[in-house]
């Protein structure tokens, strides 16, 4: 009795393992430990100072927050292309105010409130209009990067304002006030997304929309709410950037769209709809950081870092994607 006891503890035990092991976030994890380690033997002095881990994750930090948005449309069945210059004219609406001597939190809510109104109107289109959200949101794209040409025309805009910089550059003890920030959006986002009803509807929305409206849930509504949300957390990203900068920088933001979708991606979300994880996105953007930070340490050419990277994202996701077709 002891024995078969014994026997089915330890077929529990490699039942949970191999459960454990399907999920992608575990994959990933276990991607990400192996980058460490490498580092840990080629650049053990440079790459494990306080320095160097802070500076991980304050980069992290920023395109975490984006990432997030764009999970949550891409989940939605959607796709958003004008994230980076929505959080960019964000910062520089604010930026721009704040010079100008306005009251700073009448600044923030404005430039917040602009890349609100950024989401807002690209659901507006995608749902009513019924175009495509890849032309959509490469069109407001423009229009949010022209708008910061003129507000700016062209030049950098001082920030001195000391909550702004204290946010993006202060730290709570050994960890940055960005990255409490981040962390914090993930887990309510997280949560949302797993435990709530918006969650449930974001997915079933994404994974098939006629089933979802035949099962009465307002599509146009939710995608509505889905861009829009997606537009407050650019404008808590666009906030934090210009603290980081202690500028307002009309290209700020420039190559956000394409970060946020491979972490996104990386982290499992599938570009169909319907399926994803905060936490895989986390983890995606915290890959891409460390993979950053190995090249330029290792001084890896600047013009060789993009191939290098985009090489192991591909890698990445093709061992996922291969190692889940094995265990179907």
């Amino acid at each position: 009795m002891f024995a078969n006891s014994k026997s089915i503890n330890t077929t529990r035990t490699q039942e949970y393992f191999k459960f454990v092991f399907r999920l992608k976030e575990t994959r990933l994890f276990l991607f990400l430990l192996v980058m460490v380690a490498i580092m840990a033997v080629l650049r053990p002095d440079t790459f494990f100072t306080s320095q160097n881990l802070f500076n991980i994750l304050r980069q992290v930090s920023l395109i975490t927050i984006v990432a997030v948005s764009q999970t949550y449309v891409i989940i939605s069945g959607g796709i958003d292309l004008s994230v980076g210059f929505s959080l960019g004219l964000c910062g520089i609406i604010i930026s721009y105010l704040l010079d100008a001597g306005f009251n700073p939190v009448l600044s923030i809510l404005a430039g917040i409130t602009a890349s609100v109104l950024i989401g807002f109107v690209n659901s507006l289109v995608i749902t009513l209009v019924k175009l495509p959200p890849f032309i959509v949101t490469i069109g407001m794209a423009y229009i949010a990067r022209g708008l910061a040409f003129v507000i700016t025309e062209g030049f950098t805009i001082r920030v001195t304002n000391q909550f702004v910089s204290g946010i993006a550059n202060e730290y709570v003890g050994p960890i940055p006030v960005m990255t409490i920030i981040m962390l914090v959006i993930v887990v309510i986002f997280s949560y949302i997304l797993s435990s709530t009803p918006f969650g449930m509807k974001t997915k079933a929305v994404g994974g098939n929309i006629v089933a979802a409206r035949l099962s009465g849930i307002n599509t146009t509504r939710h995608r509505i709410l889905v861009h829009t949300l997606g537009g407050l957390l650019c404008g808590i990203a666009g906030l934090l950037m210009i603290g980081r900068l202690n500028a307002g920088n009309p290209n700020a933001g420039m190559n956000y769209d394409v970060d946020s979708i491979a972490a996104t991606v990386v982290g499992g979300t599938s570009m169909t709809g319907g399926e994803g994880s905060i936490l895989g996105t986390l983890l995606g953007a915290v890959l891409l950081g460390v993979i950053r930070n190995a090249l330029v340490l290792l001084k890896v050419s600047m013009y060789w870092q993009t191939v290098v990277a985009g090489s192991i994202i591909l890698l990445v996701c093709s061992v996922d994607n291969l190692t889940n077709k094995d265990r179907k």
